[in-house]
């Protein structure tokens, strides 16, 4: 049996319907579809099957790359740039360069349907992609976050597979942060504020990235991805000229540099970086990929070389990492108080919450260490959860499921740690989600990733250390 889900809109003249144009849809346009869209005879049975054989190929990759210590796996063949910028079809030319994997990097992999397939894997560690601008290493990148999902035939990325949970990180400045523990990088705020449980409304690229991080790591990531050019400068590295202008002592902030092979050594945590002007990851880089016209090459050893004869000073973090966060959250039911909360875009829900909530607002520490309670005489209404930093959020059914599953949650208001509330929420079916008066024909599930992701950027989650 197959069962198909879908959203129409009642054909109407203002508040009337128009009966025989519904009739019609109804009669007519609707059987059409199923006709063509789920009867075996109407559909090209080897189209059908090479979508089949190709997700179980990727499926079976994917499940595979820890058993290959890999994080990431690019095919040979593989096309990774796109049409544009807001496209998602492979670019189709003449001078279109296609993927081939360097020599020392080359990996084999036996696949269920394909046979054996060559790529390049991308081993478990800190990778960094460096090569001069405009030459494909964002471009690589963007395809390795997408490799969290599969690929139809035809999209030129079939064989390009990335760990289940690797999660962008990037600069984020203005979002909200509540009760996150930053310590491992921001730390010894001015006037004495701590950072264990740091909340603010107006985050600057620095803590928010620190807080992505912490957060990712809450809820399982075992991959981050940074790309240099969305990330704060002063997060990923402080230089040797201004450690000696500004002592260790007077600086809150520990580099990403500082920490990226102690996220990996202690956490298990890899990182792929495209990095095309800090050269002191060269140091703590267990992989180098160098990319010149799109063709890349392995850099890893001429890396070292450079960094033996150029060294630099890394600073050692004063504290330890520290265990991975397990708070507790409770999404109060006055989220929802007027309406439930509604998809407006791919990056953005619409909320509904009552008058009330303004007083649950947590006390914040902003940037310079000061700490107020965002308290006002007017209730401050925040109607809208921006979602636009989450770059492997790729449709809008996926934003719709997770404002149903944020309506969900509003309906236990037990305090639960956020790994058990996203595992909650990413259990129950599609169809047991909340939909208003009916049944939804319009969600697609997003990853577990996201769904934290979002509640993180909820201003009114009651979130504990």
């Amino acid at each position: 049996m197959v069962e198909a889900r879908l959203i129409a809109g009642l054909p109407a003249a203002g508040r009337t319907i128009l009966a025989s144009a519904a009739q019609r849809m109804f009669l007519e346009t609707l059987p059409q579809l199923v006709e063509r869209a789920l009867m075996y005879r109407s559909v090209d049975s080897q189209t059908m099957h090479a979508l089949a054989a190709s997700v179980e190929d990727q499926e079976y990759l994917r499940s595979q790359l820890k058993l290959l210590s890999l994080v990431a796996f690019i095919g040979n063949g593989a096309v990774l740039p796109r049409v544009s910028g807001v496209s998602n079809m492979p670019l189709e030319t003449n001078t279109v360069v296609r993927f081939r994997a360097p020599p020392e990097l080359q990996v084999m992999v036996e696949l269920p349907n394909q046979g054996t397939v060559v790529g390049m894997g991308i081993r478990q560690g800190v990778t960094l992609i460096c090569g001069g601008g405009f030459n494909g290493k964002s471009t690589l990148l963007q395809a390795i976050e997408r490799g969290v999902y599969n690929h139809a035939p035809g999209d030129g990325r079939e064989l390009v597979v990335t760990d289940a949970t690797a999660t962008k990180i990037k600069a984020e400045e203005g979002r909200f942060v509540c009760s996150t523990d930053i310590r491992p990088f921001i730390n010894n705020l001015p006037l004495g504020k701590t950072t264990d449980a740091f909340s603010t409304a107006d985050a600057s690229g620095s803590t928010s990235m620190a807080a992505s991080i912490q957060e990712a790591v809450e809820v399982e990531a075992s991959t981050l991805l940074f790309d240099e050019d969305t990330c704060a400068t002063n997060f990923l590295v402080r230089d040797g000229r201004m450690q000696q202008l500004v002592s260790q002592d007077c600086e809150p902030i520990t580099p990403l540099v500082s920490r990226v092979r102690e996220l990996w050594e202690a956490k298990g945590v890899s990182s792929i970086m495209v990095i095309g002007g800090c050269g002191d990851y060269l140091d703590v880089a267990d992989t180098v990929v160098s990319m010149h016209g799109y063709v890349p090459s392995d850099a890893t050893e001429k890396a070292k070389a450079i960094a033996q004869c150029m060294p630099v000073v890394i600073e050692i973090p004063q504290i330890k990492y520290g265990p991975a966060l397990n708070r507790t959250i409770i999404v109060p039911k006055e989220l929802a108080a007027h309406k439930p909360p509604k998809a407006k875009t791919r990056w953005s829900i619409a909320l509904f919450p009552s008058d009330k909530l303004s007083s649950l607002a947590p006390p914040t520490i902003s940037d310079a260490g000061a700490a107020t309670h965002e308290r006002t005489d007017e209730p401050e209404v925040f109607p809208e959860l921006d979602l636009t930093a989450l770059d492997q959020l790729v449709s809008v059914s996926q934003t719709r499921a997770i404002a149903s599953m944020l309506q969900l949650a509003t309906q236990n208001t037990r305090r639960r740690t956020m790994r058990s509330l996203v595992s909650d929420m990413c259990t129950t079916a599609l169809g047991d989600l909340p939909a208003g008066h009916g049944v939804a024909g319009n969600l697609a599930r997003p990853r577990g990733i996201e769904v934290a992701l979002a509640i993180n950027r909820l201003r009114y989650a009651q979130i504990q250390p």
